[in-house]
């Protein structure tokens, strides 16, 4: 009896140890798979992060060789989209428990900075003394900070260090056999800690209070990194099948924009899209096709090229958006849209749509800012009449053009307004009277040709 019952339960019983032998071996070479999969991302955005602050540092050198509009806009637009990806690489790096806030702070005024800048008449208003000594600083400390982390790189590579081993001693405050990771960028951010000879201006710093403010409000349910990819596909019209690669990587959830990285690259073309998602509500925040754009062949002209740019918002459900102003450089045309609530201009909720004029396409949309202020409005009724706020702008201004407005002032606050639009001398400008007490907001140079 013994014996058969034996017969009996020893083929179950082996059966059973080797589905679970093979159990055990599935879920441990699917945990490996996951460590690979990460140890990639990280090695990937470490690298990355030497690209983009090595690319920085020279764009920062040309900025203060060149002295054009024509070549200091696109050099200042290359250092602000620079200092941004860089900041993002740094997010996705496994740095949340260890203090690596001043390095991303100082990226994001940089980024901020060079943005303010290049997006003025640099021929009518051109850099100052003061924010041609700032260039002349950051490219010296931008030089140090490349030079700090190609040391580290370079022990990265050579000793074949593991970003996992940084997360692991970071998570058990354990020191890893080798810690050069980890004391290298700790004196990198500590370096730029003490960067006090860089003026960003009076205004960069509240200016980052604002938006750190306006981010932590940001509405909507968190999405995946699934999800993202197929936001992504959907808003550049990129079909799977023309694909050769797609990664996305989540930019981690310490630093003060949760959001993922989505890195595409078409069969048809080696140059990357890349495509940032909020993961609060999956609105795409930027694209940036890195195709070359001819500058010389121009096949498309302004109008053609709003048209575009009209039609491509219109297709990503971004409805009563007006183009107020474009500009043109490198061969894009570059518009600037605004929120139209009723006949109200609402310029916090902008958003830049770049047209490639050689064959058309969009290799760059902004809607950061949207993004951070598009919201259900209640406006109020102006207190003053037009004629009364008119009387209060400069006499000599010639206005051509009248309307309400909402704007941000100097601290980022929402002001109803009167915006006036019109000539003095040979210089556009646009003035904005406060539509409730007759304040002058803001007195603002055309930065770029006006629609």
């Amino acid at each position: 009896m013994y014996w058969k019952i034996a017969g009996v339960l020893a083929p179950i019983l082996a059966i059973g140890a080797i589905g679970v032998g093979m159990w055990g071996y599935q879920e441990n070479q699917e945990k490996n798979s996951v460590l690979i999969k990460a140890e990639n991302q990280y090695q990937r955005a470490f690298h990355n992060l030497n690209y983009h602050i090595d690319k920085l540092q020279d764009e920062l050198g040309k900025t203060i060789a060149v002295n054009s509009r024509q070549q200091l806009t696109p050099s200042l637009t290359n250092v602000w989209r620079l200092a941004y990806s860089a900041q993002s690489d740094v997010g996705q790096l496994p740095l949340t428990l260890m203090p690596f806030n001043q390095t991303e702070k100082f990226l994001a005024n940089v980024a901020d900075f060079s943005y303010q800048t290049a997006v003025r008449d640099l021929q009518k208003e051109p850099l100052s003394n003061k924010e041609y000594k700032t260039l002349q600083a950051l490219y010296r400390h931008s030089k140090e900070i490349q030079s700090q982390l190609q040391t580290v790189q370079t022990a990265v590579l050579s000793k074949q260090l593991r970003w996992m081993d940084v997360e692991s001693a970071l998570s058990t405050q354990e020191r890893p056999q080798d810690n050069t990771i980890i004391d290298g960028l700790k004196v990198i951010d500590k370096n730029v800690e003490g960067y006090k000879d860089v003026d960003f201006g009076s205004g960069i710093g509240s200016l980052n209070a604002t938006r750190k403010m306006k981010i932590q409000a940001i509405k909507g349910t968190p999405i995946t990194a699934e999800e993202a990819k197929r936001k992504a596909l959907a808003f550049t019209r990129i079909t799977p099948e023309q694909l050769k690669e797609i990664n996305v990587v989540d930019n981690g959830s310490g630093r003060e924009y949760e959001s993922f990285s989505v890195h595409m690259v078409r069969k048809a073309d080696p140059a990357p899209v890349n495509v940032e998602v909020a993961k609060k509500g999956g609105k795409v925040v930027w694209v940036l096709d890195e195709r070359d754009v001819h500058a010389n062949v121009k096949k498309l002209n302004i109008e053609q090229a709003k048209n575009y740019a009209d039609k491509y918002l219109e297709e990503r459900n971004y409805p009563s958006m007006e183009a107020v102003s474009y500009d043109e450089y490198g061969g894009l045309a570059v518009f600037t849209y605004v929120y139209k609530q009723g006949d109200i201009r609402v310029y916090p909720d902008m958003v830049t749509v770049k047209v490639a004029l050689d064959k058309g396409g969009v290799p760059g949309f902004q809607s950061e800012s949207y993004l951070l202020n598009h919201k259900a409005r209640v406006l109020p009724k102006p207190k003053l009449t037009e004629a009364q706020a008119r009387a209060k702008v400069n006499p000599s201004l010639k206005i051509e053009e009248t309307r309400l407005a909402v704007i941000e002032d100097d601290r980022g606050q929402e002001v109803f307004t009167y915006e006036f639009y019109g000539g003095l001398g040979q210089d556009r400008y646009r003035i904005y009277i406060n539509a409730l007490t007759g304040d002058e907001v803001k007195a603002e140079k055309i930065k770029a040709v006006a629609l």
